[in-house]
Parts: C-alpha cells; sequence; structure tokens
C-alpha cells in the first residue's frame, strides 16, 4: 500500500522551533473548555476538556462544515504528563508482551506510532492543547462506521483503502471537515488531528511552530452522579512556564443531599479535584449546621473513583470549617466523606 501524508520521525519533531518558549504562560495563547466554547461537539465522559484557542475555532469550523445534525464525538483533547506517560508506557509494555524477541529500539519505535513519547524535546501533540482525536456521530447520536469491515487498529491508517463505500464515505466527511477547518492530520491515525504542534509543522513543511507544552487549570467539579458538593471554587499557582505548582479553593457540603437507600437528609460530600496529580491541594470546606454541631471528626477519603482509596490524614478542624491538605495520586481525584466499597465487597 502506498502511503499518503508526510511521515512524523521523532528527529524532525525535535528540530521544529517552539515560538512560545521565550514567554511567560500568561502572555502564550490560552486553553479554552471546550464544553462550552465548543458547544455543538460531544466530548466524551472523563476527558479532560481543553485546547488552544485557536485549534478550539477550527473544531468549530468543521462542526460548523458537517451536515445537519451530525456532531463531531472529542475521544481526546488535551493530555497531562502523567496521561501521556500512562498510555505510552501501557501500549509499551503490550508492544514488550506481544513481541519478547524484539529488541528496546523496535519497542520504541512500535510505541511512538500510536503514542508520542513524553520524553523528547518536542512535546507529545496532545501536551501542548494543539491535538484532538474525533469520530462521528449521525443525527440520532449513533457513532457511525470508520472501520468496517476490519476491526480495531487495523484500519487507522487514515487512506486506508480496503474499506467498505459506507465506512469510506463516513470517514472522508470526517476527514474533510478537519482537513478544511485548517487541521492536519496524522497520516497513522484517521481520528487524530493537530495544530500548532510540532507534527502540525513536520507535515506542512514547516520548522517552527506556535505551542509548547500546556498545562491545565486544576479544577474542583460536582460532574458525576454521586457528586454532592457546592460552593466549588479554586485557584491555581503557577510557574513561568505555566507549570503548575499549587492550589487553593473553596467549597461545602451540599444542603439538599439524600441518603439513596431511605430518602432521608444525609450529611455527605462527593466532590472531584481534577488535573492536580502530585500537585499540593488545599482546600477550605465549610460544614453544614448538623455537622457542624454534631461530630467533632469528619474522616475525609481520598481515591480514584473505583477501588483505590485512602483517608487524607492531614484535615484540620476550625469552628464550622475544614482545612484539607492533600496531594492527589491521580488526574480525577474524588474526596468523599463515604469511601463506597470495593467492588468485590459489594
Amino acid at each position: 500500500m502506498s502511503r499518503i501524508g508526510s511521515p512524523e520521525p521523532i528527529a524532525a519533531l525535535n528540530r521544529v522551533r517552539i515560538l512560545e518558549l521565550d514567554r511567560c504562560w500568561t502572555e502564550r495563547e490560552p486553553l479554552v473548555d471546550i464544553r462550552n466554547y465548543c458547544p455543538d461537539v460531544v466530548p466524551v465522559e472523563r476527558i479532560c476538556p481543553y485546547l488552544r484557542r485557536t485549534a478550539a475555532d477550527m473544531l468549530n469550523v468543521a462542526q460548523n462544515s458537517l451536515p445537519p445534525g451530525y456532531q463531531l464525538k472529542v475521544g481526546t483533547a488535551l493530555r497531562t504528563l502523567s496521561m501521556q506517560k500512562g498510555g505510552w508506557d501501557r501500549y509499551h509494555e503490550r508492544m514488550r508482551e506481544e513481541h519478547p524477541q524484539w529488541p528496546l529500539s523496535a519497542l520504541r519505535r512500535a510505541t511512538n506510532k500510536y503514542f508520542a513519547p513524553y520524553d523528547q524535546k518536542a512535546p507529545p501533540g496532545h501536551c501542548t492543547g494543539g491535538a484532538v482525536d474525533v469520530g462521528l456521530l449521525d443525527p440520532a447520536g449513533n457513532e457511525l462506521d470508520l472501520i468496517a469491515p476490519t476491526k480495531g487498529w487495523d484500519a487507522a491508517y487514515t487512506w486506508f483503502d480496503k474499506l467498505s463505500p459506507e465506512a469510506k464515505a463516513n470517514r472522508m466527511l470526517m476527514v474533510e471537515a478537519m482537513l478544511g477547518a485548517g487541521y492536519s492530520n496524522c497520516r497513522d491515525e484517521y481520528w487524530h488531528y493537530s495544530y500548532g504542534d510540532s507534527a502540525w509543522a513536520v507535515r506542512i513543511g514547516q520548522y517552527e511552530c506556535p505551542y509548547g507544552w500546556a498545562h491545565p487549570p486544576v479544577a474542583v467539579e460536582a460532574d458525576y452522579p454521586e457528586a454532592s458538593a457546592t460552593g466549588l471554587l479554586i485557584e491555581t499557582e503557577r510557574d513561568k512556564t505555566g507549570r503548575v505548582l499549587r492550589a487553593s479553593g473553596e467549597l461545602a457540603f451540599s444542603s439538599d443531599t439524600r441518603d439513596s437507600q431511605t430518602g432521608d437528609s444525609d450529611c455527605r460530600l462527593s466532590v472531584g479535584i481534577y488535573w492536580a496529580n502530585s500537585v499540593p491541594v488545599t482546600l477550605q470546606i465549610q460544614l453544614p449546621p448538623a455537622i457542624a454541631s454534631g461530630c467533632s471528626e469528619i474522616p475525609l477519603y481520598a481515591g480514584d473513583g473505583n477501588q483505590a482509596w485512602e483517608q487524607i490524614a492531614t484535615c484540620e478542624r476550625v469552628a464550622d470549617w475544614l482545612h484539607v491538605h492533600l496531594i492527589p495520586a491521580y488526574d480525577r481525584t474524588i474526596i468523599t466523606t463515604h469511601m463506597p466499597p470495593r467492588k468485590d465487597e459489594e
């Protein structure tokens, strides 16, 4: 199969000059939250929902160019360093298990084909806020087939020539919308598009690009079904490059929380602290009167929302407030007063 599109060797990416490196992060193009900035696209759950403003503008252009009712589904936008590292490391281990006879150089090449390395001069595209992975939904909200008759990544190459007529038409509708909006495409991944990162520059024959590493703000959110918190405020402190140093915020117990079994008033707290992996976070949590007057100790737990939970050790009671200090171990950390049972205990 002949290959259409430009290759993206790591050495070429590392030679691209990143224009914003000499600027303080406050002077660089900001990230925007695509949940608000791109209201007609559909982000998947648990996405890190940020893109650079220009890349988000392009995403809106691509969405608006689709036939009425069709929507772009965003599977990945910004990635934190820990997210990128986790993906690369897991795929590298998979390659090692599948090909134990391969040398390290071959394993790295195989991994780099689908996960940009995080230990190079050129940042991975998703870590710049300039890259986005997309799919396509029909007017009924169904995900359109872009790979038939294959499965998995067999048809990952954008210009794969053995697609069914329907899958090819669906794929080209999406590809043409994204390219027409100004993105460039990674030829080995029909879903991956970028603007402004080093890979974009290599694909279009440029020697400079605007975007380097981008770091999302720490967020405190109650955006999942079990959440119960209100008055959510948080501020992120950064260094000159934009890397997050620490965060501090306030929140309160929800006043209308009910026990899911009895329906009785139930003073519980459950809130998400996002994009603060390994970052010191300080929270001031206002207690409701029922707890403030009746409880001297309020245990809090931090975890991944599944099975990994630990009690927060640094938690001080001052009048009607809890002063909490923690360093989250996950990109999406849940803080709660009632640790869920382990799945094997349910």
